[in-house]
């Protein structure tokens, strides 16, 4: 028996999983690596899915120095993916962690019912996690004037990981170069303060997202940002089924960390519901 075809094994997929579409974005100045588990099970059902990559947003391994682009930019780069999309399948589904989720909401906000739902993983449109340090509130000070010039985040244990061995890991990645999956050694100020910026712009038009399902995960011990911001989500958000789950043996890197096949399952899950159009009519909190 000869191995199957690529075009025999496409006809196997459900027609409903081929015309729906999910974007990956990942953290912030880092890569798709942060959403490998993701996107392999997702491909392995059959669906298109596209982990994308922004220029003056993502972790550029070519350039000597990472400079950030206006993050109107970055929400045009995703705006102009969808559109793409759209014009070959009939839904279109947003994927992102941390900063990533940021772009999703902002991208929704953007464009409206071209955006059929959303999967939002560590949600941070608020820094409030237990290892923030005090001095946060200095940080616009770096931001927004001349001094943010002499500083520069420099990621540092856990790495956003409970998990030891795959911290330890992480670590021995960045001896040797400038990113890991879980983000970049070093993030500017200028990253920084554009995700700042994309930041207000989410929550003052949290209500704009106009997308009838969004599933939002989080980490019980969320280190950057705590579960309160799924609370922001549930206030602001006018979505028909919103669904938060808070996994309870993780830190913020919740596709990397122990609670990894809970996230992919229920992401999966969801993505299946919103393709076969059984999401359920009303709010669900779990």
């Amino acid at each position: 028996m000869s191995a199957r075809e690529p075009s025999d094994l496409l006809s196997l997929v459900p027609p409903e999983v081929q015309r729906t579409a999910v974007v990956l974005l990942h953290g912030l100045c880092s890569t798709p690596d942060e959403l490998l588990t993701v996107q392999s099970a997702l491909r392995s059902r059959g669906y298109p899915v596209h982990p994308l990559s922004i220029e003056g947003y993502s972790f550029d391994a070519s350039a000597p120095m990472q400079r950030a682009a206006p993050y109107e930019r970055w929400l045009d780069a995703i705006q102009a993916q969808v559109k793409s999309l759209r014009e070959r399948h009939d839904r279109v589904m947003l994927v992102g962690i941390s900063a990533g989720s940021s772009l999703a909401l902002g991208a929704a906000i953007r464009c409206g019912s071209e955006v059929d739902a959303l999967v939002l993983m560590s949600t941070t449109l608020r820094f409030d996690g237990w290892a923030i340090p005090r001095t946060q509130f200095l940080l616009p000070l770096a931001f927004y004037t001349p001094l943010g010039r002499l500083w520069q985040y420099r990621e540092r244990p856990p790495y956003g990981v409970k998990n030891e061995r795959v911290r330890a890991w992480i670590e021995r990645e960045l001896r040797h170069r400038k990113i890991s999956r879980a983000g970049s050694s070093v993030i500017g100020v200028s990253h920084l303060r554009e995700h700042d910026r994309l930041i207000r712009h989410v929550r003052r038009n949290l209500h704009g997202v106009q997308c009838g399902n969004v599933l939002a995960l989080h980490a019980q011990q969320d280190e950057v940002a705590s579960v309160a911001n799924l609370g922001i989500l549930a206030r602001g958000l006018r979505c028909r089924a919103f669904r938060a789950v808070v996994v309870a043996n993780s830190y913020h890197m919740i596709t990397i960390d122990n609670d990894r096949q809970q996230v992919v399952s229920e992401t999966v899950s969801f993505v299946d519901a919103v393709a076969h159009g059984t999401m359920p009519e009303h709010p669900l909190y779990a």
